[in-house]
């Protein structure tokens, strides 16, 4: 979603393109502590506090516009003469989309999509605010209460948190060269 978004405002120059980038980076601008109890006010009302589809809305409502922000900055890069020579050759908007920026937006889409899962699998804040039960709770969140208010059993918590930090250095180690090549290109 992040990728079209920031296609459309960047490439397609939709009618206040600028407008709509700053609507969607405008969930960045404060903490997020500061959402936190209309959230879960708003939660409460509609029925999503403790459930997964609840934890999964409010994980994309925000990394949404950070997303966005990165590729948009890429998209900016991209020669224009790629587009209208595509266009020329009768290519659709979407067509361009999948076949032209989505290859070459591989290495920056590789460096969102590791910090926003690093940043949502270590996520407490929201975890333990707006979840009760360990089934609708995310794994970091589970393994903080471990311990409890005594931190009596220190080895199985360390155990825990080696465990649950595997899927994480898996990614990095897989994805080591896409990630160095987005640091690189959406720098530039």
């Amino acid at each position: 979603m992040a990728a079209l978004a920031a296609y459309a405002i960047e490439t397609l120059k939709i009618k206040h393109g600028l407008l709509w980038f700053f609507v969607i980076y405008s969930g960045t601008i404060f903490p997020f502590q500061v959402y936190l109890i209309p959230i879960f006010k708003a939660y409460n009302q509609v029925g999503l506090y403790d459930t997964r589809i609840g934890m999964i809305l409010i994980y994309a409502a925000l990394i949404i516009p950070f997303s966005v922000f990165v590729l948009r900055n890429f998209l900016m890069g991209v020669s224009k003469e790629m587009l209208e020579s595509a266009r020329i050759d009768g290519a659709s908007d979407f067509y361009i989309f999948r076949k032209i920026y989505m290859p070459m937006a591989r290495a920056p889409l590789a460096a969102v999509f590791l910090f926003q899962f690093t940043w949502i699998w270590s996520d407490l804040l929201f975890g333990m605010t707006l979840t009760k039960s360990e089934s609708a709770r995310p794994v970091m969140a589970a393994v903080s209460l471990l311990g409890g208010s005594t931190i009596q059993k220190v080895p199985p918590i360390l155990l825990a948190a080696i465990i649950v930090s595997i899927p994480t250095i898996i990614l990095f180690v897989l994805s080591h060269r896409n990630l160095e090549k987005g640091f690189i290109v959406t720098t530039k």
